[in-house]
Order: structure tokens, then C-alpha cells, then sequence
């Protein structure tokens, strides 16, 4: 070890010292926030699927998978925290449906996040110096965007681990010719669709890399060009058959439940489709998200007029990647404001930010080979991401959920609610669940008459207007903004007038406590 670290230079060192302050930084924004998302219930579903198959109910197992609305990749693969979990309820009989339990899956979410930055700078050394990589990763890992989803049950960054080692696989010299290499790439790619459909970017932007590196190097006939992409669908399409499989065999349908949540994503807005990404860069990154924007906007440019005259193969690769990732974002944002068929989210933009970041580093780079001194202009943008990070630790460790302020209150039964309101027009909203005590032999006791009053206890979509909720006089238990007064909170399916009425009405999650 000691070898290894003398081996390294300075700055890798230095990355690795802020990437585990960084990492620890993550672990102290769990604890909280779980089942904030209607999606995050579908965790239960995977652990009840783990459960049944501890019983030999296999079955069963299937069926519940299945019913994770077309994500049966995640089902299995939440099977690793799940075990974590279900070694705490038999050692200390902990609750796998309260916080203490759940900080399990929160805390895998932050390990893969910590590998998914590992295997992008991967990704950016293959294109960039180890200081312009380091920066890259920086800009990743400083962003809203990049950590808002580690306190929720979502699997957005999951997905992202399995592309992000396809498109490691990929770009791997000589990888387009190997029949092999590309089978695993489809593989990858295959996983993480199973994982998470939203991101079904990733296996396009796959495909394409590699049809158009073959397109371009090949000096044999046609078909002989299209192999490698054959070979890379061939293993992509075996995967999802394997899982249609599975779902045959708990006698469901993952090809009809995928036909069916396709047609799901229309909660947002489809006057956003080439506004939101402006929108969200701005209003939740500020200056640097808007800065990102610019830089790649340029970076794409600058790749293009490079790639005419390039006799480099890595130049090439580079300009292919940017070139599908910009049509990916366009085909995504003409099928949004065009076709009315798909909308965007900030979990959307999630798979589109690392491709920003090299837009942007080709940028940087420039600007460093034009203006010299590279090391301090480095240093800059490094002191600027620094501080981003800090503005988001700020803003984002004081936000409190409704689930978890009603757990700490001890309300852990239906009974014990007396009256739950919204300070909003809509009415029927998605109620939120209760955790349940902290340990799982508590479950079967008796709680006193209901005493409890809620105010905002569901998920607040939609939202048509502001309509303040007044709840009887008692002792007031807890009154904090409701979670989705944070801005990157409200692109995850508001429209901007809806955005706008949480930004400027005081919504708050309140509990008093009946006097009687």
C-alpha cells in the first residue's frame, strides 16, 4: 500500500484524500428521507420478494419483482441491501420498514455512487490528462443533481453503474472489433434498462457509438461494419428475454408491464421540452450549471471542428460520444415538446449530466492550451466546485420529510391520526405510509386513541393551487417546510406553474396534538 501510494502522483493523492471526505460528507446526509417518492414504495415489494424466496416461495419471489413497475433488474439487485436488513432484524430485531434499517439501502446507494465517480474518471482519462479528468469528476460530484437522490430507494444511480461499466468496456482500445466485448457491453446495457427503463438512452447511445466507429474504420462491406452492433443488440435483447423469461414463470409479463409504464411518463409538462434543461441548470445549479451548459454548447463545437482534420482514433471516439449524446438530448426533447409521448425530470437529466461534464472539459481544455498556467486555472475552477458542494451540503442537511418527522414524533399507527389535510386544491393525493417503530416486536402492540393532526402528510401532485389548511388548536408538535420546498425537488414531475406555487406559498408539514 505504501508502495502504491508513493507511486501515484500529487494529484491523484489529493483526489483521493477530497474523495473520501466527500464520501464521508454523503454518509452524513442519510438517516433520512426515504419513502419522500411514490417510487421508493416499490423497495417494499423487493423485500417482500426477498422474503418469500427465504421461504422457498419461488413463485412468489417472481411475482413481486415483477410488480416493480418494469424494473425487474432492481428487484434482484436490491436483494444485496436486503440481506444487510434482514441480518439487522435477526440480530437486533431491527424494523426493515423504519429508518434505522432503511439507512442500509441509503448507505449502498452512497457506495455506488462512490463507483460510478470511479469508473467515470475511467471514462474521462480515456479523452483527458489526469488533471482535467480529476476536475471532471470534481464538477460530478459537486452537483445537485449528482447527490440528490442518496437519501431515496431509487434506482436511477444503480442503472447508471451498469451503463457507466458498459461505456468503460466500450471505449476500451480495440473494443469494437471484439465480438466478445461487445457482447458484454450488451449485457451491461441490458441490466441497467432492467434496472431502471427511464434511462433507455443508455443502450442507444451504445449501439450508436459502436455502429458509427464501425461505419467509420471499417474497409470491408457493410455487413461486416454492422457486427459489432449486432453482436452488442444480440446480447442486450438476451438479457430482457431472460427476464421476460422470469416474469412467464410468476405468470406475468415483463414485455407488457414495460408497454405499460412507457405510457406512464407524462407527469410534468411537455411545454418544457427543450426549456427544462435551462431551467433546472439554472434554478438548481445556479452560475455553474449554467456555466456547464455554455461550456459544453462550445465544447461540442469545438470537438466537431477538431473532428473534421482528426487523425487521432481517441479524437474520433471523443466526437462520436458528444455527437450521439447531444442527438440522444434532442430525440428526448423533440419526443417531450413534438410528440407529447415523454417528459422531462431532474432524474432524466441525471443520465445526460457526465456527457455535459466532457462537453465541458473539452472546453477547459482549450481555454488551458490558450491562456497557459493551467495548474491555477485548475485550482480555480477546484476552489468553485468546492464551494457549490458546501452551498449543497447547506441547503440539503436541514431538509426533513414527512415520514420521518411523524416516526420521530412516535406516530406509527393509522389509528393514532386523527385528521390529515392538504394546503392544496387536490384532494385525492397519494397518502404517505407510516415507518412503524424501531423494532419489530413493537409491531403487535397497542397504541393509544387517535391524538394527532397532519397537515401535508402526502405526496403533493398534482398541485392546481394554494389553498391554506388550518388544522384545531392543540400543542404543535412539528412544523417544517414541506420537503419540496427545495428547488431541484420540484422538477421531479411539476410543471413550472406548479413549481411556482411551491416556490412562493408557504407549505409546510405540521403535526399538533389533540388537547384532549
Amino acid at each position: 500500500m505504501r508502495h502504491w501510494w508513493h507511486q501515484v502522483g500529487r494529484p491523484q493523492r489529493l483526489a483521493l484524500l477530497v474523495g473520501v471526505l466527500v464520501t464521508l460528507a454523503r454518509f452524513c446526509l442519510i438517516g433520512k428521507g426515504t419513502m419522500a417518492f411514490v417510487d421508493e414504495s416499490r423497495y417494499v415489494n423487493a423485500m417482500l420478494g426477498l422474503r418469500a424466496l427465504s421461504e422457498g416461495h419461488g413463485q412468489e419471489f417472481l411475482r413481486y419483482i415483477n410488480s416493480m413497475g418494469a424494473r425487474p433488474g432492481d428487484g434482484i439487485w436490491r436483494a444485496i441491501p436486503g440481506l444487510g436488513q434482514a441480518l439487522l432484524l435477526l440480530v437486533f430485531d431491527l424494523n426493515p420498514n423504519a429508518p434505522p434499517s432503511l439507512q442500509v439501502p441509503q448507505a449502498f446507494n452512497v457506495l455506488i455512487v462512490s463507483l460510478n465517480a470511479l469508473l467515470l474518471y475511467h471514462i474521462y482519462r480515456r479523452f483527458f490528462s489526469v488533471g482535467l479528468a480529476l476536475l471532471g469528476l470534481a464538477l460530478y460530484s459537486s452537483l445537485v443533481n449528482t447527490n440528490l437522490y442518496l437519501r431515496h430507494l431509487l434506482p436511477y444511480d444503480h442503472s447508471l453503474f451498469f451503463f457507466f461499466l458498459a461505456l468503460t468496456v466500450l471505449l476500451r482500445p480495440k473494443t469494437t472489433a471484439n465480438l466478445k466485448l461487445q457482447a458484454v457491453v450488451g449485457i451491461l446495457a441490458g441490466l441497467s434498462y432492467a434496472i431502471y427503463p427511464g434511462y433507455f438512452m443508455g443502450p442507444i447511445l451504445l449501439l450508436a457509438v459502436a455502429l458509427l466507429a464501425e461505419l467509420d474504420t471499417a474497409r470491408s462491406s457493410l455487413s461486416a461494419a454492422l457486427k459489432p452492433a449486432a453482436v452488442q443488440l444480440v446480447g442486450l435483447l438476451v438479457v430482457l428475454l431472460g427476464f421476460e423469461g422470469l416474469a412467464r414463470l410468476g405468470h406475468t409479463s415483463y414485455w407488457a408491464s414495460s408497454r405499460y409504464i412507457a405510457t406512464t411518463v407524462t407527469q410534468g409538462s411537455f411545454a418544457e421540452g427543450f426549456s427544462f434543461i435551462g431551467s433546472y441548470f439554472w434554478q438548481v445549479e445556479g452560475w455553474l450549471g449554467i456555466s456547464l451548459l455554455l461550456l459544453f454548447g462550445v465544447g461540442v463545437g469545438l470537438s466537431w471542428r477538431a473532428g473534421l482534420t482528426a487523425s487521432s482514433g481517441t479524437q474520433r471516439i471523443l466526437v462520436r460520444l458528444l455527437t450521439v449524446g447531444f442527438l440522444t438530448w434532442l430525440g428526448y426533447a423533440l419526443a417531450v415538446q413534438v410528440g407529447h409521448k415523454l417528459v422531462f425530470y431532474g432524474r432524466t437529466l441525471h443520465f445526460f449530466v457526465p456527457i455535459i461534464i466532457i462537453g465541458a472539459l473539452v472546453t477547459l481544455r482549450a481555454l488551458g492550451r490558450a491562456k497557459g498556467g493551467r495548474a491555477w486555472h485548475y485550482l480555480g475552477i477546484g476552489g468553485v466546485v468546492l464551494a457549490h458542494f458546501g452551498i449543497f451540503l447547506a441547503g440539503y442537511l436541514p431538509i426533513d420529510y414527512p415520514c420521518d418527522v411523524a416516526y420521530r414524533a412516535g406516530i406509527y399507527d393509522y389509528p393514532q391520526i386523527a385528521a390529515s389535510q392538504v394546503s392544496v386544491c387536490n384532494k385525492h393525493l397519494m397518502a404517505y405510509r407510516l415507518f412503524g417503530p424501531r423494532l419489530r416486536s413493537q409491531l403487535a402492540q397497542k397504541h393509544p386513541t387517535p391524538t394527532f393532526q397532519l397537515l401535508n402528510f402526502a405526496y403533493l401532485y398534482p398541485v392546481s393551487c394554494y389553498q391554506p389548511a388550518h388544522l384545531r388548536p392543540g400543542k404543535v408538535v412539528a412544523d417544517v417546510p414541506y420537503f419540496m420546498k427545495y428547488p431541484a425537488y420540484q422538477f421531479e414531475g411539476h410543471s413550472a406553474r406548479e413549481r411556482a406555487i411551491l416556490q412562493n406559498h408557504e407549505v409546510d408539514f405540521q403535526i399538533v396534538a389533540n388537547g384532549n
